[in-house]
């Protein structure tokens, strides 16, 4: 976990609970006698995420539909933390600093947190028009959020740049959580492994958190990245560091040799983590 990651001690669920009354319901008690949180329910992890963002970064409502991806706030904040550092802000913020958020989803998570930690601009795209609606209520709802949030819908399902990155506008990074699977098959197949490794019936665990958009691309993740470095050669001029979340590492030789097709200047992998799951994010820039 980053160093300024305000979560580095375990949550305090009884505590949450008195945030969101509704968390108290998932509460459990781990045989050493811990109040933990039944992490095997997306609706424990929705309403989890609902009291941090509400304690924590002073949101007013917070809330996404059962069927979108809820991604964790710790790990994502840690991605907001490792781009402040390769950007040189480290923990002091940068009003001027705007970026670019491939993929936002429902849940504007990522644009909470950079505001929150950072006071930073940003634009958030998707290709999902009922996920940009919902994030769109969450900046309305919470007015410093949507002062420094602009949202624009990708209308073009195979570009990731193209069309959200307009001529003149400059960003000092962009980011995104790419989806990982290839089809729906392929999701599911990781979906019952990862419930079998928890004890859990994968037959009633199959619907986890995620719209098809979200979780799988044709290709898989390692065409999604060689698409975006190739597309990102045409935005150079407009953005200082490309970033993106790489989920494994084998992924990380292929994206280096395109990129090294493409000119990039300068790569850099910087690892970000908790407990045993480790991720990279791959970053570039053809700025010398």
């Amino acid at each position: 976990m980053h160093p300024r990651n305000r979560y580095q001690q375990p949550h305090d669920f009884s505590s949450l609970a008195g945030v969101v009354p509704e968390l108290a319901g998932y509460l459990v008690i781990t045989p050493d006698g811990r109040t933990s949180l039944d992490f095997t329910s997306p609706q424990a992890v929705r309403l989890l995420n609902r009291a941090l963002l509400l304690r924590d970064y002073g949101l007013k409502h917070w809330d996404i539909p059962a069927g979108n991806l809820c991604p964790g706030v710790p790990g994502r904040l840690d991605y907001i933390h490792v781009l402040a550092d390769l950007l040189g802000e480290g923990a002091q913020g940068g009003k001027k600093v705007r970026v670019l958020d491939v993929g936002t989803g429902a849940s504007l998570i990522y644009p909470i947190l950079g505001v929150g930690e950072y006071d930073w601009r940003f634009v958030g795209t998707d290709l999902d028009a009922g996920s940009l609606k919902v994030a769109g209520a969450i900046a309305r709802f919470n007015p410093a959020i949507g002062k420094s949030v602009l949202l624009r819908q990708q209308t073009e399902a195979g570009a990731i740049f193209r069309n959200v990155i307009l001529p003149g506008e400059t960003f000092a990074c962009t980011m995104c959580n790419p989806p990982f699977f290839s089809d729906a098959a392929s999701a599911s197949a990781a979906a019952t492994q990862k419930w079998e490794k928890l004890g859990e019936s994968p037959e009633a665990q199959l619907n986890f958190g995620g719209q098809a958009h979200e979780l799988w691309t044709p290709g898989g993740e390692p065409e999604f990245l060689r698409r975006m470095i190739r597309e990102s050669v045409a935005f150079k001029g407009q953005v200082g560091w490309f970033t993106t979340l790489v989920s494994k590492k084998g992924y990380l030789r292929n994206a280096r040799q395109e990129l090294d097709r493409m000119g990039a200047a300068w790569v850099r992998e910087l690892p970000i983590g908790q407990g045993g799951k480790l991720r990279r994010v791959l970053a570039w820039t053809f700025r010398k």
